[in-house]
């Protein structure tokens, strides 16, 4: 793994698994995963919360398109 490694991003120990001394231990493997599974939580819950109003928005762009058109053909 070097510099340019375009995964190094996706790995919170890419650095340590860089230098060739020593290994991260299984604890520090696991609080960097946990980190991971945190972050992608939050990520969801974020899109979960707007999720309604999306929809909303675009039900409500449904209807208005639908009224506009049947009112045209009239």
């Amino acid at each position: 793994m070097d510099d340019n490694d375009p995964r190094r991003y996706d790995d919170p120990l890419w650095y340590d698994r860089a230098e060739a001394d020593e290994p991260p231990g299984l604890m520090l493997n696991a609080v960097a995963y946990l980190f991971l599974l945190l972050l992608a939580a939050c990520a969801m819950v974020v899109k979960l919360y707007w999720l309604p109003n999306r929809l909303w928005c675009r039900i409500a762009g449904w209807i208005q398109r639908r009224r506009v058109a049947s009112a045209k053909r009239l």
